[in-house]
């Protein structure tokens, strides 16, 4: 019972980072199609998009500590 328990967190963990990434991705593509340039503080849509990749990225580095997946001094 207990190898096929790892298994089924092994086969959860993985499909967790790919997820993850398919979803970075994605998000990615759609934002490489903006302009860089702008200030965030230029209009509320910049705005929200800068507090997004921002706190996204602060849960993903979380997650992943927190799985042990990266180190704490990262």
């Amino acid at each position: 019972m207990d190898e096929e328990n790892k298994l089924v967190k092994t086969i959860t963990d993985a499909t967790t980072v790919i997820g993850i990434a398919a979803g970075i991705g994605y998000v990615a593509k759609k934002i490489l199609k903006e302009n860089f340039l702008e200030d965030p503080s230029s209009s509320v849509m910049n705005y929200v998009k800068f507090i997004g990749v921002v706190a996204g990225s602060m849960a993903l580095k979380t997650y992943l500590v927190d799985q042990k997946i990266i180190p704490k001094s990262i």
